[in-house]
């Protein structure tokens, strides 16, 4: 199903929820699963005046490095991709009780930075969840 959510347009597999009211004020927008392990969250930072940034990738792999080191993530491998209009560049991280992915998109004048977090080991499920979060990136756009 297609959804506008705080400035993005997705194609939002089901099953997924807004609980962004759910959570303390101030959390950012975020979505799960009823009966899932882990949440999905948004930041978006929308182009409105001045200078155009006029992003590319290596803007946003600079990004995702800083990100990276700041919370001591193991950076292996960068996922770059374009989908449309928007480019995305991604990590994925894995410990024995934790998996964290983080994608940075922009359309060039457009950001958001979107994680996925899961706690346990339950891996059979936060694998079919992190494959759900994958087919809402590749499908976001900034409109």
């Amino acid at each position: 199903m297609i959804v506008q959510f705080h400035g993005l347009t997705f194609d939002l597999p089901a099953g997924w929820e807004d609980i962004t009211d759910d959570l303390p004020e101030g959390s950012p927008p975020t979505l799960a699963k009823a009966s899932g392990i882990g949440a999905f969250q948004f930041s978006i930072a929308k182009y409105r005046s001045g200078e155009r940034p006029n992003t590319d990738f290596d803007v946003l792999r600079s990004f995702m490095i800083e990100f990276c080191q700041d919370n001591f993530i193991d950076i292996g491998r960068i996922f770059e991709k374009k989908f449309g209009a928007a480019m995305c560049v991604g990590v994925s991280s894995r410990t024995v009780d934790q998996t964290l992915s983080a994608w940075y998109l922009s359309n060039g004048d457009d950001f958001a930075f979107v994680t996925y977090l899961a706690q346990g080991e339950e891996n059979d499920l936060i694998d079919k969840e992190l494959d759900e979060t994958r087919e809402i990136i590749s499908s976001i756009s900034f409109g």
